[in-house]
């Protein structure tokens, strides 16, 4: 269920009774929340590995995993376990979301926009409140929540599963065909909805914010260019800044991931505002 009600700045979400079967996937941390950014790059960290090694690593067999002795290599059956997951997070078919469409307020109540959210991917699922720690996913009481979705979450979504359709084909075609299909629903959706940033001001699990998503446009266009070689995508390629871009990081190294150059979290600015009205008013 999508959550609804106010949150921690003040904006009030629609919510509603639209589910979504999320099973799988891998937590990110002891707060048993999932996260399709985080997700997208320790996924996309797994498949790279298989497809840029000839042997590929961990032949089917060599790790314990419940697939062990499917015939196909266990990389690919663990990455498969995270992809399934965000595959499971895209929302479906001309859903229109109330999202805070474009540049917003980093301390107030957010503006928001009914939009065709189809084909995006929500950011998360996780708990409406923090977990007790230690807790483990099986003694978790705490109610599961779909989180808005958001542009990043798209791109992740639309890179990861292109890279699948490449790397599952002739290996299970139906399952590289899905991750093709998901790729391009996502890529369009996001291309549709550039500036749907993630909202952040919610107790129970983390932010993750990214308020310039050039490097996610990038990466989701040249994933799918590799899959499909269409001429449409290497012209988009060619016309983003980062095309030119050094590959190389200050020190002569290679440039570091960048995890978001984001605002502080929204939820931490209207926490301190919410604690200054209330002792004003003391």
């Amino acid at each position: 269920m999508r959550r609804r009600g106010a949150d921690q700045c003040g904006t009030v979400w629609p919510g509603g009774a639209y589910t979504l079967d999320v099973t799988g996937g891998w937590y990110d941390a002891g707060d048993q929340g999932k996260y399709v950014v985080n997700g997208g790059v320790a996924l996309w960290t797994l498949q790279n590995l298989y497809e840029a090694n000839i042997p590929h690593p961990f032949p089917d067999g060599s790790a314990a995993l419940p697939e062990a002795g499917n015939g196909i290599n266990d990389l690919l059956d663990g990455a498969r376990w995270e992809m399934r997951f965000l595959l499971e997070m895209q929302v479906s078919d001309g859903a229109r979301l109330a999202l805070p469409a474009g540049r917003q307020s980093a301390t107030g109540p957010v503006r928001l926009t009914t939009i065709n959210a189809g084909g995006m991917a929500h950011r998360k699922v996780a708990d409406r409140n923090w977990t007790a720690m230690p807790t483990i996913p099986a003694n978790d009481r705490e109610e599961r929540l779909l989180y808005p979705p958001s542009t990043a979450a798209t791109l992740n979504l639309a890179a990861t599963a292109a890279q699948c359709a490449r790397i599952w084909k002739g290996v299970d075609d139906g399952f590289a065909h899905r991750c093709l299909m998901a790729a391009e629903h996502a890529y369009r959706a996001a291309l549709r909805n550039r500036q749907v940033f993630a909202a952040q001001a919610f107790p129970g699990s983390g932010g993750y914010g990214d308020d310039d998503l050039a490097d996610e446009f990038y990466w989701a266009t040249a994933e799918l260019y590799a899959t499909t070689h269409r001429l449409e995508l290497a012209d988009a390629l060619h016309g983003m800044a980062l095309h030119a871009s050094p590959l190389t990081g200050p020190r002569g190294g290679a440039a570091p991931p960048r995890w978001g150059r984001s605002r502080p979290p929204r939820q931490a600015a209207c926490r301190h505002r919410s604690a200054t009205r209330r002792a004003r008013n003391w």
